[in-house]
């Protein structure tokens, strides 16, 4: 039997795997289980784990999580150097019964027309999408997640908490653990979701940008301390910066060519509020201003990627030499 467990978030399959073997192979131990991860190991590696049954088992479970192979790009996904494909697509195609075989594969969609999938769907693989929680399932999962832990949270904590986390239940259950022991016993307020879990980064960045584009370099320097406390590093706040500046680039672009924030928003595929505060935003700055901030961030993340320069000196010097 083989089941195909898919979504971005690795912790949501895991989840879901946790739940299917608990009904299928509730006893495991170390002969009649086995993870491998994809992004390590050789196919045929996971080949020779589902071609062998341990002696006095009847069942044996093989993980193959990150199966990356599965999933849909622009770039076919082929066999690192060395491997070969060959035995493990057998496999797919005439599954030995006794050999429970799930594969996790981290992505939005699988590639449907890739090899590895029409042997998986010759041989009667199962696929399992693992569908993200809605907007109104979030606060029951919260609620739950601390009732088990016989931990109280204030409804205004809760809705805080799922803001925070954007999303992201791996990011969830790392701050709702921290939570749990931080609280020691007592309710969670909003105050301690506020001093804890760290805001989203393109909030961060948002912030960031709009003090660069109003001139103000202290705000801009007092968030990136903030991030900094937080453990956030420099070169994430680069690329996020990078992304940012660069849709104001383009809001820019389009304004000086007659466009105005209905159509700019349409063009960029965002609301018209948010096309409106990029125009309050670039309204002072000149037509270069934003291309030299760009080259300057990727120059930075160079040098830090070289290893020529610290990556904390490298963001506090585009901060300061930033100008409008």
């Amino acid at each position: 039997m083989i089941q195909v467990i898919y979504n971005p978030q690795s912790s949501m399959c895991k989840t879901a795997l946790r739940k299917v073997l608990k009904n299928d192979l509730p006893e495991r131990d170390e002969m009649n289980y086995v993870e491998l991860d994809m992004g390590k190991e050789r196919l045929i590696d996971l080949a020779n784990e589902c071609e062998s049954l341990p002696l006095g088992y009847d069942k044996k479970a093989v993980v193959a999580e990150n199966f990356y192979y599965l999933e849909k790009s622009k770039t076919k996904q082929k066999p690192q150097k060395g491997d070969v494909a060959d035995d493990i697509l057998n496999f797919f195609r005439k599954p030995n019964p006794d050999i429970l075989l799930y594969i996790l594969v981290y992505a939005e969609a699988l590639d449907e027309n890739g090899e590895f999938f029409k042997a998986l769907k010759e041989g009667g693989a199962k696929v399992t999408v693992v569908n993200s929680f809605g907007a109104d399932q979030w606060p029951v999962v919260v609620k739950n997640f601390f009732e088990k832990r016989s931990t109280k949270i204030n409804p205004d904590a809760v809705k805080e908490l799922i803001t925070r986390v954007n999303n992201d239940y791996s990011a969830f259950l790392n701050e709702a653990l921290k939570l749990v022991t931080y609280a020691n016993g007592e309710t969670i307020t909003k105050a301690m979701v506020e001093t804890l879990v760290s805001q989203p980064l393109e909030e961060n960045m948002f912030e960031l940008s709009n003090a660069l584009t109003r001139g103000d370099k202290k705000k801009a320097l007092n968030v990136y301390n903030d991030l900094k406390v937080k453990n956030t590093r420099g070169i994430s706040l680069m690329n996020a910066l990078v992304k940012q500046l660069t849709f104001l680039h383009q809001v820019q672009y389009l304004n000086n060519n007659g466009m105005n924030p209905q159509s700019i928003a349409k063009e960029l595929g965002c609301s018209i509020g948010r096309a409106n505060a990029s125009l309050f935003s670039v309204r002072k700055m000149s037509d270069k201003c934003l291309e030299k901030a760009i080259e300057d961030l990727y120059q930075a993340e160079l040098g830090v990627m070289t290893g020529k320069i610290d990556e904390d000196l490298a963001f506090n010097l585009f901060l300061a030499n930033f100008s409008l």
